[in-house]
C-alpha cells in the first residue's frame, strides 16, 4: 500500500465513496425566476380592471425579452423560459378571457 491509503497509526483506509449527489443547474433560476414573474404580473393583472389586455402585452413583451437574452447570451435556458412564458401565459389568458361576461 501507498503512503496515501495509511492512517497516521500505519493502518489501511478506505477510499471515500462517490457521492451521487445530482447538482442543481445554474440556468434553471432563470427558468424559475421567469415563471415567478409571470405568475406575480398575472395575479396583479387579474384584479385590474381590463387586466387581461394589460397581461397580454406583458407576456408578449416578456418573450421578446426572453428571446432577446437568448440570443445575446447564447443560452437555452433563456429560449426555455421564453418558451414556458409563452405557453403558460398564453393559457393562462385564455383561461381569464373564458371567464369575463361581455354583456
Amino acid at each position: 500500500m501507498t503512503e496515501e491509503t495509511k492512517n497516521e497509526d500505519n493502518e489501511p483506509v478506505e477510499p471515500p465513496k462517490p457521492v451521487n449527489e445530482v447538482k442543481p443547474n445554474p440556468g434553471m433560476t432563470s427558468v424559475a425566476l421567469n415563471l415567478l414573474a409571470l405568475a406575480f404580473y398575472t395575479i396583479v393583472c387579474k384584479f385590474i380592471d381590463g387586466g387581461i389586455i394589460l397581461d397580454a402585452f406583458l407576456i408578449f413583451f416578456h418573450v421578446i425579452i426572453c428571446i432577446g437574452m437568448a440570443l445575446g447570451k447564447r443560452s437555452w435556458m433563456w429560449f426555455l423560459s421564453a418558451v414556458l412564458v409563452l405557453a403558460i401565459g398564453f393559457s393562462t389568458c385564455v383561461m381569464f378571457g373564458n371567464n369575463l361576461d361581455f354583456k
